[in-house]
């Protein structure tokens, strides 16, 4: 597969900020790119890439920069040599890739982030973070600590279903022995990665393999998240989770103490300061505060990362002078 490269050089007092969206994404990714530079207390520059960007997205970039002041620049990212990926995978944009190709597109050390987010810390205690020597710096996921639930919580619809509820467990294993380990605080998130790109390309001879699509096919839920974590297996820094918070964490963690009988002392440590203090909204699945059905439903709008939420897009609203949702 070809690919031009765009490197983008960095340097300690400026540091890249990397997004990545598909069309219907942007607007939510300029929410995210204006709450993370709202409360960053150093320069950043903040690059976008849009999945075949049309021109009522990048006016709405400029818009963003000359309204808010934010200094984002907007760039088509090119999905070609991922086509098999496309047709196999419809559930995720090409664009969400992105993190696999940083490697190619940036100089030196990058933050990426994902667009389903919300940042309220100063993101400056990440990008100067000492990763120990690795390469790539990421939270724990929660939802693969938790796996266990996954295969073992039997539900209504399994009995109504069992073909159906057999084959999503198979599939499930089957992803897991692609690895080539077993997922737990082991496995990172792919929605905050803090990644040194001039290390890995150094460090790491095969680090072109990571958008190999023979090594990519296996993988049809997570393909980022899933190839990342088995090319960084044992070799990734784990930041604070405080960092990369689910909006239902702080309840799912008071009602469930028994699913998390068996993590560490740390990470139960990291989810009382995350509940706590919560440094990153990561709005997982598919309940999107921007969505309409789920901005308002009553039981979202109580949870503290949708009310945040709710606050800073009414501030960019009333700033960008109201764009159409």
């Amino acid at each position: 597969m070809q690919l031009a490269r765009d490197a983008v050089a960095t340097s300690p007092d400026n540091m890249q900020v990397i997004y990545g969206a598909n069309e219907n994404y942007v607007l939510p990714a300029l929410v995210s790119i204006w709450s993370m530079w709202q409360n960053a207390s150093q320069p950043v520059e903040v690059t976008l890439y849009v999945e075949n960007m049309q021109r009522h997205s990048l006016d709405l970039i400029e818009l963003a920069r000359d309204r808010l002041g934010v200094p984002v620049r907007g760039k088509d990212f090119d999905g070609a040599g991922f086509e098999e990926y496309a047709s196999q995978a419809m559930a995720y944009p090409v664009v969400s890739l992105l993190p696999l190709l940083l490697p190619r597109l940036v100089e030196g050390r990058c933050l990426f982030i994902d667009v389903d987010t919300l940042v309220m810390g100063d993101i400056w205690e990440l990008v100067s973070a000492d990763l120990n020597g690795m390469p790539i710096g990421a939270c724990v996921d929660i939802g693969q600590v938790l796996m266990e639930d996954r295969i073992c919580k039997v539900k209504v619809s399994d009995l109504i279903h069992p073909s159906r509820a057999k084959l999503k467990r198979k599939t499930y294993i089957d992803r897991i022995r692609n690895l080539g380990f077993v997922p737990g605080e082991n496995y990172f998130n792919s929605g905050v990665l803090i990644m040194d790109c001039g290390v890995i390309r150094d460090q790491y001879p095969d680090w072109e393999s990571l958008t190999n699509m023979d090594k990519l096919r296996p993988y049809t839920s997570m393909p980022d998240q899933d190839r990342l974590n088995e090319f960084f297996a044992g070799r990734w820094f784990k930041l604070p989770l405080e960092w990369n918070v689910r909006t239902g964490l702080k309840r799912h963690f008071e009602r469930n103490q028994y699913k998390y009988r068996d993590v560490s002392e740390d990470l139960r440590v990291q989810i009382q300061e995350a509940i706590q203090d919560p440094k990153l909204w990561h709005f997982m699945g598919k309940r999107k505060p921007w969505l309409r059905r789920y901005r308002n439903s009553l039981r979202l709008r109580s949870r503290q990362g949708f009310k945040d939420y709710a606050r800073v897009f009414s501030e960019f609203n009333a700033i960008l002078g109201g764009v159409k949702e």
